[in-house]
């Protein structure tokens, strides 16, 4: 059975500074993940989404690289999720002071040509697995992303418990990526973060449309892609294809 995270969203939270000195990332372990049995698939969730909402998120990202909708709320409406290469949307449901349903939407517009992307394939052998990679070690990939071992130390981004459950199943480098806007103190505004897969006791053997989101005043990072713990491996050791974004906000909109 195919199943779908709880709704994913931290409030804000500002990570200490550091400066004047290389930064190297807190590495989040992989934890029991929740699924919720039976909810809607982001698929059919985006298909209720009002076409004129989808319409206006669109013309804030442009073409659509990452997105998910869920259902929210006791009134079962939902709420959609976007980001492209002009920046992150989200349309959530809203009442209007005369009661009738509307959509709020938030957006961080990024400047035209900041946004950067890098493609990993993460394929590592069965086994147990190093949280961090060094330099010099193999499989090579990680040694272009993580800071060299003598780097100090940031303190932890501050993410809630449940987001870093999600986090925490990336791969070492590409959870760097994803934080090192926000290690000199940048606050995190929006903590976002979707997935679907197959639930085995907890732990799962597999996540499809997984996208995680920090959206900062000055930076938005995003990791999008796909997770499977192949026969003799284990979530230290799963396999990813992921592309991550990072790009500079030049406007916010809404919260």
């Amino acid at each position: 059975m195919v199943l779908r995270s709880p709704a994913g969203r931290s409030p804000a939270g500002r990570s200490p500074a550091v400066v004047g000195q290389a930064r190297t990332s807190t590495t989040f372990r992989a934890e029991e993940l929740p699924f919720s049995s039976g909810a809607k698939l982001r698929d059919e969730c985006w298909s209720e989404l009002d076409g004129a909402v989808k319409a206006r998120m669109e013309a804030r990202t442009g073409p659509i690289y990452a997105w998910w909708a869920i259902v929210q709320g006791d009134d079962q409406r939902v709420k959609g999720v976007a980001f492209g290469p002009r920046g992150l949307c989200l349309a959530e449901p809203a009442i209007r002071t005369d009661h009738s349903p509307t959509y709020r939407l938030s957006s961080y517009l990024l400047r035209e040509g900041s946004l950067r992307r890098k493609a990993i394939e993460h394929r590592p052998p069965p086994g147990p697995g190093r949280s961090r990679p060094t330099v010099g070690t193999t499989p090579g990939l990680e040694n272009r992303y993580l800071p060299p071992p003598d780097s100090r130390a940031a303190l932890p981004i501050k993410i809630g418990a449940p987001a870093r459950r999600a986090f925490g199943y990336l791969p070492a480098y590409a959870q760097h990526l994803l934080q090192e806007p926000f290690l000199d103190g940048q606050e995190i505004l929006r903590t976002e973060w979707h997935y679907e897969g197959y639930d085995n006791n907890g732990w799962p053997s597999e996540l499809a449309n997984y996208t995680f989101v920090l959206a900062g005043p000055a930076q938005v990072t995003v990791a999008a892609g796909s997770m499977i713990v192949p026969a003799g491996h284990t979530a230290a050791t799963a396999h990813w294809s992921l592309a991550c974004y990072r790009g500079d906000v030049v406007q916010r909109i809404g919260r």
